[in-house]
């Protein structure tokens, strides 16, 4: 609510480039868009929902990680969620030095932190409902949040096709990329956390 108050125009820009690669090259030419109050509050709500999603999910399924419970369990979901984002710009900022990138990778993140942030606000609602309804109902709404986060990965590749069809990069290139650092590691929480 503080983001649209103060942020209002920003925050509507932000989201018509979700939609338009062009309003996307232009708020990056234009402003910090990693850096802006209004973009750390909705990553930071990202990872905090995210977090609540999958601590939700775990408690109806029983499941947990390092045997932890109620609020620690709750903050190293928080810790996991944002480390691996961290992790995410420190790599691609050396791949972007290694491979001299010309703008495709920077732009690949800003759309991928993006649509993190509207899957932050979209998924919110649901995932504080998972919390108040009855744990019988909490079934069919993790499903439901399941099937959306999985919209928005794969919503996360075609954006990431579409920005490389203007730069001259092989296709073999953009799966290697798309497979180390977007499917493996999404492979690997998947398995983690359902083969315990």
């Amino acid at each position: 609510a503080y983001v649209r108050v103060a942020y209002g125009r920003r925050l509507s820009r932000l989201f018509n480039s979700l939609w338009r690669i062009q309003i996307l090259r232009q708020v990056m030419r234009e402003e910090l868009v990693f850096s802006h109050r209004a973009s750390i509050l909705l990553h930071f709500n990202f990872v905090l929902v995210a977090a609540l999603a999958i601590y939700t999910w775990m408690k109806v399924s029983d499941r947990s990680i390092f045997n932890l419970e109620g609020f620690a369990l709750y903050a190293s979901l928080s810790g996991i969620v944002g480390g691996v984002y961290i992790l995410k710009l420190i790599v691609s900022a050396f791949l972007r030095a290694v491979f001299k990138d010309p703008g495709l990778i920077r732009e690949y993140l800003f759309e991928v932190f993006l649509i993190n942030k509207a899957a932050g606000i979209l998924l919110l609602p649901l995932s504080l409902a998972l919390i108040i309804l009855n744990i019988s109902k909490a079934q069919t709404l993790i499903l439901i949040i399941a099937i959306l986060a999985l919209l928005f990965v794969v919503f996360r590749f075609i954006q990431g096709l579409r920005l490389s069809l203007d730069y001259k990069v092989s296709g073999v290139y953009i799966i290697l990329y798309l497979c180390t650092l977007e499917i493996l590691p999404l492979l690997v929480l998947v398995r983690a956390v359902l083969f315990r």
